[in-house]
Parts: structure tokens; sequence; C-alpha cells
């Protein structure tokens, strides 16, 4: 999974398994377009696979740069999205070897 891919744009990232699967079986990453999680799960059971944790795991934000997820913890703070630091240096890697 690359941290910067302008193509994934606003889509989520989950960890998913087959629905025939066993326990244990490691998981894939994959990202699913869609313009909120809820619609992204919708796509994730439709392709007959299942989410591997109780949250997604990342997104990428409108430039293609990957954010990390950080779960809510009840009662303290709510779950947000961060944008990996990994994933800024590759996409001004990308833009240097554009010419911008």
């Amino acid at each position: 999974m690359k941290l910067f891919d302008p193509e994934n744009a606003n889509g989520f990232v989950f960890a998913v398994v087959s629905i025939t699967a066993k326990e244990g079986t490691p998981p894939d990453f994959k990202c699913f377009q869609g313009g909120d999680i809820e619609s992204c799960l919708r796509s994730v059971d439709a392709k007959k696979l299942r989410n591997a944790y109780p949250h997604c795991m990342g997104r990428y934000d409108e430039l293609g740069r990957y954010c990390t997820y950080k779960p809510a913890i009840e009662d303290v703070t709510p779950g947000k999205f961060m944008l990996h630091p990994i994933a800024q240096t590759e996409y001004e890697q990308y833009r240097q070897q554009r010419g911008y």
C-alpha cells in the first residue's frame, strides 16, 4: 500500500478478509471509494468481504495522502484521521518530480 496515491483520493482503507476465511487469516488492506464510511462498508459487504477490525484503518485525503485512523476513546476523545508523516514526504517528492 502506498502512502501517497492520487488515484485513491477520498477513499477509505479497510483491513478485510473473505467471508469464508478461517480464524487467523491475515487481512488484506483495500481502499474503497465512497462519500463516507457507511457507504464504503456497504461496498465491503457487497464484495463478500468482512472488516477484520471494528473500524477503518485510514483514508486518503483529497490530495491522495494517507491518513491513519486514531480510534475514539469512549467519553474521552472522538476518533480522528491524522496525516501520516511519510505520506507528506512522498507527496512532496512527487511534486518535485512533476516540477511544481
